[in-house]
């Protein structure tokens, strides 16, 4: 019986194939995917910013104005790299707390 409804299933051939298949998967893995996205491109543009900044303080000559600017650079820079690193603990608290792994989230099959 099981095989039959297998058959039976609707498949997408222009999705990746690591796609969950079971009931309301897919959405979870989707927003899993781009939580784990923001988090690669945001440490990306840390590292970025935080050396644009680093390379604007060295080169103010003494300028008040590249200084600051610098330096807003550089706290900026900071203060999204510890956003990003609470939203990782958040995840892993709740993942702790509730014995579920969100980034790879699993349904049951009503079947």
């Amino acid at each position: 019986m099981q095989q039959l409804l297998a058959q039976n299933e609707i498949v997408n051939k222009a999705l990746s194939p690591n796609i969950p298949q079971t009931p309301g998967g897919g959405l979870a893995f989707y927003i899993a995917t781009l939580w784990q996205t923001v988090i690669t491109v945001g440490g990306i543009a840390f590292i970025i910013y935080l050396i644009w900044g680093g390379v604007e303080y060295m080169t103010s000559g003494g300028d008040k104005a590249r200084i600051d600017d610098a330096s807003k650079k550089i706290s900026s820079s900071v203060i999204g790299i510890a956003i990003l690193v609470a939203s990782y603990a958040i995840t892993l608290f709740i993942q702790g707390v509730f014995k579920i792994n969100i980034l790879k989230p699993v349904f049951p099959s009503a079947l």
